[in-house]
């Protein structure tokens, strides 16, 4: 496994270099901070960073910060920063670039793009929407070919080849400052510290860094909210319960929450999240195996492993089982009936 794995340093140490010599080309005073280089990550997940990471350095250099001048009179310092982070969480990398620029102007995106045809004239885009729009083939808002913009190879590529390592990139600006791109890469090979849960016939293993408690909840605190499924509600909080059974489709699980466990896992986004299982089976150390490699991607599904009986037990990815679901919440709601 030590041969396998290897620091993310390898990566990030090209990356100083490239932005003393482009601060130099556009006449920007910039400053790169990097933590977590001493992450690891399988070699050949590493070999494939490079570029993602170096076109987004690029976007972020020359799209990002302003000059010195411009960012006196916006009432910022006159050097720009720029942050390189790695960590692990949750049984995936995560890498996370920053800046503290002028952010995304999103009405000369939608405006870009409405100009080349992409979006029609009269549609209402959301924020999110319009950042979905700088990841389009060769989509660029900038007016001329440089050296360092307007090459022609866009954030789309960025996005293909972080997808085809079985990984996702989110993006999140601030107009006026800045932006965070978030890159979460599978850890393809590495010891991850799980529960054993059971969901009818089926183990499925949940990070252990990711929970925050279990228990088993009573038919008094389960209350079904239209639009949102069952919610748990726990010291002045409503959960919102995901049945594992219903996600994966497992036959012959517990349907009723309050007959099994309900794992309680803190997600990225959704905050906090109750998981619906039959049983725990037990802490165990498994070896992470990358499914994306031998099957293909799965939401909420961020590797797999092999059990001491042989059976094949997928490790769940706890931020992608909650991208789709509502946040916690510790407002009102108007319950319907418990749960009988």
């Amino acid at each position: 496994m030590a041969i396998r794995t290897q620091p993310v340093k390898s990566v990030f140490a090209r990356m100083p270099r490239l932005v003393r010599e482009l601060s130099a080309q556009l006449g920007k005073d910039v400053r790169l901070v990097i933590t977590g280089e001493a992450t690891e990550i399988d070699k050949t997940v590493v070999e494939q960073l490079a570029d993602p990471l170096t076109h987004l350095l690029r976007n972020a250099l020359d799209h990002g910060i302003e000059t010195p001048d411009a960012r006196e009179a916006a009432g910022k310092p006159r050097q720009g920063t720029v942050h390189l982070g790695a960590e692990q969480r949750s049984g995936r990398i995560v890498i996370e670039l920053s800046d503290d620029g002028r952010g995304i102007d999103r009405a000369r995106v939608l405006a870009r793009a409405r100009e080349r045809g992409l979006v029609a004239a009269d549609a209402a885009l959301s924020e999110a929407e319009i950042d979905e729009l700088i990841f389009l083939p060769s989509f660029s808002t900038a007016a001329t070919v440089s050296a360092v913009s307007g090459r022609g190879v866009g954030m789309d590529v960025v996005r293909r080849n972080i997808q085809a390592l079985g990984g996702r990139i989110t993006l999140e600006s601030r107009f006026g400052q800045g932006s965070r791109f978030v890159l979460s890469l599978p850890l393809t090979l590495a010891v991850l510290d799980g529960l054993v849960v059971a969901v009818g016939s089926e183990a499925y293993i949940v990070p252990i860094s990711a929970i925050v408690e279990s228990l088993r909840p009573h038919v008094e605190d389960i209350h079904a909210v239209p639009g949102r499924g069952n919610v748990l509600a726990l010291r002045g909080a409503y959960i919102p319960l995901l049945p594992l059974h219903a996600r994966f489709g497992v036959p012959g699980a517990v349907t009723d929450p309050s007959c099994g466990i309900v794992v309680i896992v803190e997600t990225d986004h959704a905050g906090r999240l109750g998981l619906m299982v039959d049983e725990l089976v037990g802490q165990q150390q498994v070896v992470v195996k990358s499914i994306e490699a031998n099957y293909g991607q799965i939401g909420g599904v961020g590797g797999a492993t092999i059990l001491g009986d042989g059976r094949v037990a997928l490790i769940l990815d706890i931020p992608g089982l909650g991208a789709g679901v509502p946040p916690t919440t510790t407002r009102t709601i108007q319950p319907q009936p418990a749960l009988q």
